[in-house]
């Protein structure tokens, strides 16, 4: 997953900049470059769970300027990592519930249908964890837009 996105801007540069290291430091991202016009960070690496800033699902962010243009790049790291978090943990309880199911129900001879039974709490999550994706890589999409237009606004010459 990654995001990219270019919009026209006349202003001055480093003032944009300035904007996007102090929406972004307070995160815990860290800046690996940066010159006059262009700006990379590193984000903090974390899992995202309810309640964090929509910020944190990306691991590697660069901002950069040109006389006409103002850019981001982005790379959602961690949604990713939360993503594989999240498959792995229900692959991991699923296998114990039929280990521990089956070892429980085979000793009362329960038949195979309802030993099948015990994984009825994961039917939902091969439609839940995309749809997961999909909402969490849309409101780190939106955040990031808003950070493009709130730069491009601050950065103008007569503000």
């Amino acid at each position: 997953m990654s995001y990219e996105k270019t919009i026209h801007f006349d202003g001055n540069i480093g003032k944009a900049l300035e904007v996007a290291i102090n929406v972004f430091l307070p995160h815990g991202f860290t800046i690996t470059k940066k010159t006059d016009e262009f700006i990379e960070l590193t984000g903090p690496g974390t899992l995202w769970t309810q309640g964090q800033d929509s910020l944190i699902g990306i691991s590697k962010v660069s901002v950069s300027g040109t006389n006409n243009e103002l850019s981001i790049k982005a790379e959602f790291g961690g949604i990713w990592k939360t993503i594989k978090y999240l498959v792995i943990f229900i692959i991991g309880m699923s296998i114990f519930f039929l280990v521990f199911f089956g070892i429980m129900f085979n000793k009362q001879g329960v038949s195979t249908h309802k030993f099948l039974l015990s994984l009825a709490p994961f039917i939902p999550w091969p439609v839940v964890i995309p749809l997961m994706a999909i909402w969490m890589k849309s409101r780190t999409s939106h955040s990031l837009d808003a950070l493009l237009n709130n730069m491009a606004t601050l950065g103008k010459h007569n503000i």
